[in-house]
């Protein structure tokens, strides 16, 4: 009898469900719509720019800006050099010899500008992990409440039985679990966050004598090395021991040579007080960066400083490898990444980056050029400095439209190479690759910044405090992430350096 009075009364249970079944199913559809239609963040808390690395840290650092597109380059070289202006002499291996009009003085600050502008960069958040939850909470309850009282009335009427108590209690468990689930996840939640004349005898051709601004410049075209380094020291140039062998390998590639010493008398005239930028503009197949002149009379370690720009297309150096620097891709206004550093680097981040570049330099083997930013020239986030305009641009050496169509806005890459004669043995060719590409290869490493202002890649470093107590569930995950002991580790990791 017990199991009839049972089956009997499961039977019409069921088929009560089962009438009930389509409206019950539409009431919960519908909460869940009106659940997931409410935001899941807050309003956006932009972090702010605090601190750059700029190339001022590095002892013996070189700048150059190379406006890049096809077969033609406009490079803009930034001298470093330190001392006498009447001791300043370049000898530059170019493949062509340009003409007067493709030589010019560049101006010093857009090269600064753009240097700001992708420099690695430190950011400071200020996060509200309890603001989300607080809202999403209250969200879940009073929508809890509103849909609670007429599926409560919906399923109690008539005749109150046992079987709509159950049905009553089964529906308030959903709500109390879409209420739960309001609760925001951790990882999720946890911050807002002119003439050609020829020395037979040393086999050495002058194609071009001019001036340009405080320079005086000479093209050269040589036969052999030791007639060249014989020309160059008659004519009062200091050239270093072991430079005939480096110049006969120029020699034997059919590269012409741009020398250029200080015309002190113009100098003087200029009033600047400093030696600008000069700028050579000249077409060729080769995209290259002649460095191994320059190692000749270093002392020790060079660091130069690329900044490409182009149209549409990323760079990379083609016969090293390319490394993108240690960096934080990941720590968002969604999320702490738990990368994230301490506040003490502030006020040195400058020493903080020089010894995070010194620690990634040894451990990629010391023959690596290092990617420090790479994206669109129009927007960055955060940003250090406003982006450069079309008229800076044009400054820089762009020579196309500097106002790009946007489906393929103007690129530019900096790379950081730190190098001697033991470790770059030759020069630096670069290869161009579409930006998609380029992301892609980026995306492979876990570095990829994911973001609408166009950043593929920059040297990122985040220091993060919350706004108040942080007293609730995100808190104490955000509290994990942010933990002293945690942003000591990171900062190990990066830099190799202790901090106690």
């Amino acid at each position: 009898m017990f199991y009839q009075c049972l089956t009997h009364s499961v039977a019409r249970q069921m088929r009560f469900w089962l009438q009930s079944g389509k409206r019950l199913l539409l009431a919960l559809l519908a909460i869940c719509l009106f659940f997931f239609s409410f935001p899941l963040t807050a309003q956006a808390f932009c972090g702010f720019f605090v601190a750059r690395a700029d190339a001022k840290l590095y002892n013996s650092a070189s700048q150059v800006v190379i406006a890049h597109d096809g077969n033609r380059s406009v490079f803009t070289m930034m001298n470093n050099f330190r001392g006498d202006v009447r001791d300043f002499a370049r000898i530059v291996p170019i493949p062509v010899v340009p003409t007067r009009e493709q030589v010019r003085i560049g101006d010093s600050a857009i090269v600064e500008q753009l240097a700001a502008f992708t420099a690695p960069r430190l950011v400071k958040y200020v996060d509200q992990p309890c603001q989300d939850e607080a809202t999403l909470w209250l969200n879940g309850l009073f929508l809890a409440g509103i849909l609670a009282l007429p599926i409560s009335l919906f399923l109690l009427r008539g005749p109150t039985t046992r079987g709509k108590f159950i049905q009553l209690g089964i529906v308030l468990v959903i709500l109390a679990a879409v209420w739960l689930f309001s609760l925001p996840a951790f990882l999720n939640q946890a911050n807002k966050a002119s003439s050609g004349r020829v020395d037979s005898a040393m086999t050495v051709q002058v194609d071009d004598q001019f001036t340009v601004g405080e320079y005086d410049v000479t093209i050269l075209s040589a036969a052999e090395s030791n007639g060249l380094v014989s020309w160059l020291r008659q004519a009062a140039y200091q050239v270093p021991d072991g430079a005939a062998t480096v110049l006969q390998s120029y020699i034997q590639q059919g590269m012409k040579f741009f020398v250029v010493r200080v015309n002190l008398k113009e100098f003087q005239r200029q009033g600047h007080g400093f030696l600008r930028p000069i700028v050579i503009d000249y077409e060729s197949p080769q995209f290259m960066l002649p460095i191994r002149l320059g190692m000749l009379n270093a002392n020790g370690d060079q660091d130069l400083i690329i900044h490409v720009i182009s149209r549409g297309q990323l760079t990379e150096v083609a016969n090293y490898r390319t490394v993108p620097i240690p960096t934080d891709a990941k720590s968002s206004r969604k999320a702490p990444s738990g990368q994230e550093l301490p506040d003490s680097i502030q006020s040195n981040f400058n020493t903080f980056y020089a010894d995070l570049f010194q620690q990634a330099y040894e451990q990629a083997g010391k023959n690596v050029a290092f990617l420090e930013y790479a994206g669109y020239t129009d927007q960055c986030d955060p940003c250090s400095v406003p982006p450069p305009d079309a008229e800076a641009l044009i400054q820089a050496g762009v020579f196309w439209n500097p106002d790009y169509p946007l489906e393929r806005r103007n690129t530019v890459t900096r790379l950081h190479v730190r190098y001697n004669a033991q470790t770059f043995p030759e020069d630096l060719v670069f290869r161009q690759i579409d930006a998609d590409r380029f992301k892609a290869k980026i995306q492979a490493d876990g570095l990829y910044f994911n973001n609408k202002a166009g950043t593929v890649f920059q040297g990122r470093y985040v220091i993060r405090h919350p706004q108040g107590a942080a007293l609730c569930f995100s808190g104490i995950r955000y509290r994990q992430l942010m933990s002293p002991h945690r942003l000591r580790e990171n900062l190990q990791r990066l830099t190799g350096r202790v901090m106690r």
